[in-house]
């Protein structure tokens, strides 16, 4: 009979253990002391530090603060800094492909499963001339020209604003997504809070559901003979064409399922003809009606996955599965703030320039930054953006261009309204576009009447849009163009000037960063250190170092 193991000895001959071995954790504080200037309209990295496998950042602090180089005027729209820290962890990177396992073993120079190579780790460059990459200047990062560097701050860097170009749109990320080699600066993000209900399309199917009609009779019978082809309106959004082969007594429809719908309108393409409808036995599933309402369900829930990558990560998030190495595998928001900056006139106190002033302002915030445990390690980067609120100061008036009553909500029709839904032209944001009755969007319905307005009249009026220097308007910072359009423009700062700031080509911000990353990690330190004075040998000399020897 084969001898019986006790718990302990099956744990004494376990030799696949997966869990790995208990290390003394340390903590180590690194200060953040930056200082850098930064250009309006544009992403800027301002300070990053790295991370490493299994380290945690705890309870930390920055301080941020931003002052504004000289206005002409008190700026009168506001102008907004937004702050914002990231965390990259290293498997977003590309070379890992999104895989663990390639992950791991890049990290320890192992060949990858399928025998190839070894995937580096870090991608390298040479620095190049000093103060040549960007990214790396505004991060206040220096290397002689000749030396050899990785790429993880300027890839972190693209990863974010890439991260952030899918968040935003699809279409926008497919237009202007950055390679990772990238190193200049990239185009910040408008904060468009008047039109931040407004999109370029929508999902009208989910809005609408749809429900398969059945027919008890394949057939449809047709009174008349001919040839013919009708028309079904489908709920209001548009038109399918059926075609109809006409019989003796009866027709064949070829157009298989129609949507729920109200009426079906027929056109008839020959007199005589009308399909009777009627006596065919025309009937709606109720398991299909709450097949409708599920399908919604889920549509709803599946939009927050929309700027995940692959698919199939999305089937299984649908289908309840957890993936927990996804989330390494993308930027992840840690911390995000914006603040109006704070504009303030001063005047000159001597006597010969009593009516000489200048005009600046600071904008500060303190960002709270905390990360789990991170068993892939990454960059923390800190990103600002400097932008003026955008005027759309021609834009139209909800009231002023009605000349109908029935123009006006109604609350019984709208709410009975099934697709609260209504188109926004081009002219409704600009009324001087050249196509104002063009397509700019879609917004939910009646919105127009709670959006935020911005006038500006008397000797500010301004007719058309420009962005050339005009000294009258220094007291607002214009940022416009010329048959706005909801594209990439729309959405990000690809068209910017500075021309309310008395020096227009340099940096308009110069940015102050003060604070601790406190990081718990399996990194393991020496002790402290203290000059050699020959101390040990000294001493050593005033012991007896002879040994008794037994039986002498």
């Amino acid at each position: 009979m084969a001898p019986q193991l006790s718990a302990n000895d099956i744990r004494t001959i376990a030799r696949t253990n997966t869990t790995p071995i208990p290390i003394a954790r340390s903590t180590r504080q690194i200060n953040q002391i930056a200082a850098t200037s930064m250009p309006a309209g544009k992403m800027v990295p301002v300070t990053a530090f790295p991370l490493l496998r299994e380290d945690q950042l705890r309870n930390s602090m920055i301080h941020c603060k931003v002052d504004l180089m000289e206005t002409a005027e008190i700026i009168k729209n506001g102008i907004k800094c937004r702050f914002m820290a990231y965390f990259v962890p290293f498997l977003a990177f590309a070379q890992f492909n999104g895989g663990m396992d390639e992950f791991n073993r890049s990290y320890m120079k192992q060949n990858i499963a399928d025998g190839g190579t070894v995937t580096p780790f870090f991608n390298t460059m040479t620095a190049g001339a000093v103060g040549s990459i960007p990214i790396h200047k505004y991060l206040g990062f220096h290397a002689a020209p000749t030396d050899v560097i990785n790429t993880c701050y300027i890839e972190a860097y693209n990863l974010i604003y890439n991260f952030r170009l899918r968040n935003r749109s699809e279409t926008l990320y497919q237009a202007k997504k950055r390679l990772m080699t990238a190193t200049a600066l990239a185009p910040a993000f408008w904060q468009h809070e008047q039109f931040k209900y407004v999109v370029p399309d929508w999902d009208d199917v989910a809005m609408e559901g749809s429900v398969n009609l059945s027919f008890t009779s394949g057939l449809i019978p047709v009174i008349g003979t001919g040839a013919m082809q009708l028309e079904g309106t489908v709920n209001d959004i548009g038109t399918r064409n059926l075609t109809v082969a006409a019989g003796a007594n009866n027709v064949n429809i070829n157009g298989g399922n129609l949507a729920s719908s109200r009426t079906l309108q027929l056109a008839r393409t020959a007199s005589g003809v009308v399909a009777d409808l009627a006596s065919s036995g025309v009937k709606i599933s109720l398991a299909n009606i709450e097949l409708a309402k599920r399908t919604q369900w889920y549509a709803d829930l599946k939009a927050q996955f929309e700027g995940l990558p692959d698919n199939w990560i999305i089937d299984l998030l649908m289908q309840g599965v957890s993936v927990p190495e996804q989330m390494w595998k993308q930027p992840i928001l840690i911390a995000d703030k914006t603040e109006i900056f704070g504009i303030e006139k001063r005047w000159a106190t001597d006597g010969a320039n009593l009516t000489d002033a200048v005009v600046n302002g600071s904008a500060m915030c303190d960002l709270d930054m905390v990360l789990p445990r991170t068993p892939t390690g990454g960059i923390v980067m800190i990103v600002a953006e400097i932008l003026p609120e955008q005027l759309f100061e021609r834009g139209r008036d909800p009231l002023l261009f009605i000349t109908d009553p029935t123009k006006l909500p109604n609350a019984l029709k709208d709410d009975l309204d099934p697709q609260k839904v209504e188109r926004m032209s081009k002219g409704e944001i600009d009324t001087s576009h050249s196509d104002p009755n063009g397509l700019f969007g879609y917004r939910p319905l009646n919105w127009q009447w709670q959006q935020s307005n911005t006038r500006i009249g008397g000797k500010w009026f301004k007719s058309s849009p420009s962005n050339t220097f005009n000294e009258d308007r220094q007291h607002f910072w214009t940022v416009e163009v010329t048959d706005p359009a909801y594209n990439s423009d729309f959405m990000i700062s690809e068209t910017f000037n500075t021309l309310p700031f008395v020096v227009t080509n340099q940096d308009v911000g110069e940015v102050q960063i003060q604070g601790t990353a406190i990081i718990e990690g399996n990194t393991q330190f020496g002790t402290r250190l203290l000059e050699n004075d020959n101390a040990y040998a000294e001493v050593l000399l005033q012991v007896d170092q002879t040994r008794v020897v037994k039986g002498v």
